[in-house]
């Protein structure tokens, strides 16, 4: 239940980091051109699809990495140990990402509903206020531990003779986080060029206000 649960969570996780990326996509090359708030908040719809990715495939890669390690006899301890501080990193770096930008896409949606006041815009703020609060607690409740925890990992461990064990668990946790970091950046960036490639902004308001063009 618990693995159909994770296959579930990280296929909707795939799902919004696509539709993220698609979105900043559509006007990424436009959004050059207009600058200022609106080209920031293209770019934090972009670093949150990457992150999403990242997500995505650290955890694909978290399922796929004991199996390795098994066939290669690795000790059940040192797996278990690479996992935690593999999944304590991608968690990190997920929230060092996504809160600031969720922030600011948080507050300019609240803009937007207050000088709009049309139903979409106030599901969008509602969402992303439950979004953020969701996040920002969960940062407030697990943070600190999944933090000490890599700390300990990166520099504690007085035992000389686990310190062969500690650099082999940190430097496959960091392969970890890497090629995830990698897959989630490729992956966010072809989405959105193709989406940039497909859509053009002003060809589109042109289209539909052609008394203002």
């Amino acid at each position: 239940m618990e693995f159909l649960l994770l296959v579930l969570m990280l296929i909707l996780n795939f799902a919004i980091s696509w539709a993220n990326a698609s979105y900043v996509g559509q006007y990424w090359t436009e959004s050059k051109e207009v600058g200022g708030g609106f080209r920031l908040y293209i770019w934090a719809g972009y670093i949150m699809a990457i992150a999403g990715f990242t997500m995505v495939y650290g955890y694909i890669l978290l399922l796929l990495a004991p199996i390795i390690l098994q066939f290669a006899e690795v000790d059940h301890e040192i797996i278990m140990l690479f996992e935690q501080l593999a999944s304590d990193l991608i968690y990190l770096f997920s929230i060092v990402t996504v809160i600031p930008t969720g922030f600011y896409i948080w507050i300019l949606s609240l803009k937007n509903f207050w000088e709009r006041r049309t139903l979409s815009s106030g599901i969008t703020a509602g969402w992303n206020t439950y979004a953020q609060i969701h996040n920002t607690m969960s940062v407030a409740r697990n943070a600190p531990s999944a933090f000490g925890r890599v700390v300990e990992a990166l520099f504690g461990g007085k035992n000389r003779s686990k310190k062969k064990d500690n650099t082999v668990i940190v430097m496959c946790a960091i392969l970890v986080l890497i090629f995830a970091i990698f897959g989630g950046y490729f992956t966010a960036s072809a989405i959105m060029k193709k989406a940039d490639r497909e859509y053009d902004m002003f060809a589109d308001l042109q289209r539909r206000y052609p008394e203002t063009y």
